[in-house]
């Protein structure tokens, strides 16, 4: 039987783990992929909204499309306004995520919505492809359905939304699309 080396097996194993996980990276990292370093930094350093209670505008409607397609929001046509059930939701996903259960949608509760969002993009069918299109819509002026249905319109918007706030231009919302269209994108 020949000798194996056992430190030289550890680290090409460990090499071709690393280099499966790149290749196999999550198509989440995609988002932008040509976005420079510096746009990403200020997209990521814009604060968060902090919505509460009374608050009307498309964030709220952001968060509640949201909200409901993880399932703690049992409205599926929200309204924009950050009502007693939104709070009630809001508390379930900070208690579900281990969050300070605020009834707000703070920066911590943005963030886990954010990264639980994962990516939407040309053939999705979900409340997430609504909370992008009502942000479009709403909170950009785009002319654009809210349908639920990503598809050329929306990909559209989406492209060309990236293409004003300095994001590399995929037509896929991930997280850095994501974090520019609820905290501000033009």
């Amino acid at each position: 039987m020949p000798r194996v080396n056992k430190p030289a097996t550890i680290l090409a194993a460990a090499t071709l783990s690393i280099t499966a996980g790149l290749t196999g990276a999550p198509a989440a990292l995609a988002d932008g992929p040509n976005t420079p370093a510096s746009i990403v930094a200020e997209i990521e350093a814009r604060k968060w909204p902090v919505l509460e209670k009374g608050d009307e505008n498309f964030q709220v409607k952001f968060a509640e499309y949201l909200l409901n397609d993880y399932g703690y929001y049992p409205h599926a046509r929200p309204k924009g306004v950050f009502t007693e059930d939104l709070v009630k939701a809001a508390k379930k996903f900070q208690k579900a995520y281990k969050l300070p259960v605020t009834g707000k949608i703070d920066a911590e509760t943005w963030n886990d919505m954010r990264d639980t969002y994962g990516q939407v993009g040309r053939g999705s069918r979900t409340q997430k492809v609504r909370a992008v299109q009502s942000a479009l819509r709403e909170g950009y002026y785009y002319n654009i359905i809210v349908d639920g249905i990503y598809g050329p319109r929306t990909e559209s918007a989406v492209r060309n939304f990236q293409y004003k706030v300095g994001i590399g231009v995929d037509g896929i919302v991930g997280p850095i699309t994501f974090r520019a269209l609820v905290t501000g994108g033009d």
